[in-house]
């Protein structure tokens, strides 16, 4: 079958080609002025993927770019935090070795108020925030690190409770790469060095066997309860003897010594261990006896036996109590008895054997108190709260000071692990725009126009269009002869 071409079927090719002609023309002409080559896939395929591979290597590096730009400005601020802390404590330090040798009552005070001005500092530091997360509250981050208050008993710790997570907080850079921001409060502002506890004091008590929890420190108050008498002698507790005594021993430990001169009971001597003599007659039922370590009883002289004439041996118990009174433990006097504090729930082994009087002691947990314990303790040794003399006084601030340096150490090993941890933030960040630019350089060789080739082409578009509208012109220009041919 053949076909005729006719004028209409070369108009439209002519149509059709001066249609591509001027398409491409337009192609290039918008690939020279933005400088795009690829607007979609058709363009190029294969190198539409690659420009899709790249864009979103380029997406991810420029994200941990900003990962690493978030993490060192958390660490940055953690570290000057860091840094304020040390000083805090330095300067605490300079204080306590001034308040060694402050000589008057008011001095003291004097140096205990700027202690406790550094101890609201150090507060204000542990609960910073950045961006609505505080930094040393570790993965929970949403709450403050630490619960403050006062003591809740009388020479009991500075209630400074952490409320925060024990495991540290972490930023994630592209997918192999941890780095700590949001740190544990338990870990940067406490020891956690336990030592044996220290035990102050005259009572007598001292340090038992087994693994103490309490923490800080806490006064050890022991109460005389009860003294009782063989019976031997007659003479019994006197009027003040329950609240008034100041002998506390096992049987054995103490006895009186009674002589009845009047040989009927009515009137004699009466001798508590090796102390004074007094004498005594059966009118006296609240005899005070002071023995050679200034130890008293009160006795009841009414009942003595006639003619008894020798010693009698007294049983004085007494308590122990870490918690102001509020639970109070039997005195056992054997080598570790275990005592708890009912508002902290800690608990503390006391060696009661050789307890023999009452009184208070105070008590010291090496190593467990945090920075703002340790700071509220300088405090109030300064003040001298415990009444200590000028040896102890100077012993205990002696062991503030060790403190102080213990804690400024473990701030400083911190400050070195996120000073350290800024130095891989700060060549991942040099690793991470090199390979950012490489990708940005290999998407621009994909993607761009290339000028001088996209030039020739537009060259080359519109010489075929100049061509096709000559050819066209000459079909379509039929003369006479041809018509009538």
């Amino acid at each position: 079958m053949l076909f005729r071409t006719t004028s209409q079927t070369n108009t439209n090719q002519a149509i059709r080609f001066v249609s591509n002609f001027n398409s491409n023309i337009t192609k290039y002409q918008r690939q020279i002025s933005s400088g795009v080559r690829l607007e979609k896939a058709s363009d190029d395929p294969v190198a539409f993927r690659q420009v899709t591979t790249l864009s979103t290597q380029l997406q991810h590096l420029q994200s941990d770019v900003l990962a690493v730009n978030d993490t060192e400005a958390k660490l940055n601020m953690s570290v000057l935090n860091m840094q304020q802390s040390h000083d805090i404590l330095i300067q605490a330090k300079s204080l306590a070795q001034q308040g060694v040798q402050a000589n008057t009552p008011s001095a003291r005070n004097a140096i205990a108020i700027e202690v406790e001005s550094l101890l609201e500092n150090m507060k204000d530091i542990a609960s910073s925030q950045l961006g609505g997360s505080y930094l040393y509250s570790g993965v929970r981050a949403d709450q403050p690190p630490y619960d403050f208050g006062d003591p809740e008993v009388e020479g009991g710790p500075l209630v400074a409770n952490y409320q925060g997570a024990s495991e540290s907080s972490y930023a994630y850079i592209g997918t192999r790469v941890a780095i700590e921001t949001f740190y544990a409060g338990d870990e940067v502002f406490e020891n956690g060095d336990r030592g044996e506890m220290l035990v102050y004091g005259e009572t007598g008590a001292k340090n038992g066997a087994g693994t103490d929890s309490m923490v800080g420190r806490a006064n050890l108050l022991v109460s005389h309860t009860l003294t009782t008498f063989d019976g031997s002698s007659g003479v019994s507790p006197g009027a003040s003897s329950a609240d008034g005594d100041t002998v506390i021993g096992p049987s054995g430990d103490n006895q009186i010594t009674v002589v009845d001169t009047s040989g009927t009971g009515t009137s004699g001597t009466v001798q508590l261990n090796s102390g004074a003599i007094v004498p005594w007659t059966n009118a006296d039922v609240d005899l005070q006896v002071v023995d050679s370590d200034g130890r008293h009883i009160f006795l009841d002289m009414s009942s003595v036996i006639p003619g008894f004439t020798g010693t009698d041996g007294l049983t004085a118990d007494g308590t122990i109590s870490v918690d102001g009174g509020n639970t109070s433990l039997a005195i056992d006097f054997s080598a570790s008895q275990t005592i708890i504090d009912s508002t902290s729930g800690g608990q503390a082994h006391i060696d009661t054997q050789q307890i023999t009087r009452p009184g208070t002691d105070y008590l010291e947990f090496p190593g467990t108190a945090n920075a703002f314990q340790v700071l509220h303790e300088l405090a109030q040794d300064l003040r001298n709260n415990r009444d200590m003399s000028n040896a102890d006084y100077g012993s205990a601030l002696d062991r503030r000071i060790g403190d102080l340096d213990e804690i400024a150490d473990h701030i400083l090993v911190t400050m070195g692990r996120q000073s350290a941890s800024l130095q891989s933030l700060e060549e991942l960040e040099y690793r991470i725009e090199d390979l950012e630019l490489e990708v940005e350089t290999q998407l621009s060789n994909v993607k761009s126009t290339n000028i001088p080739e996209t030039v020739l082409r537009l060259q080359n578009e519109q010489s075929l269009l100049e061509f096709t509208y000559s050819v066209t012109a000459q079909i379509t220009s039929t003369s006479l002869l041809s018509f009538l041919r």
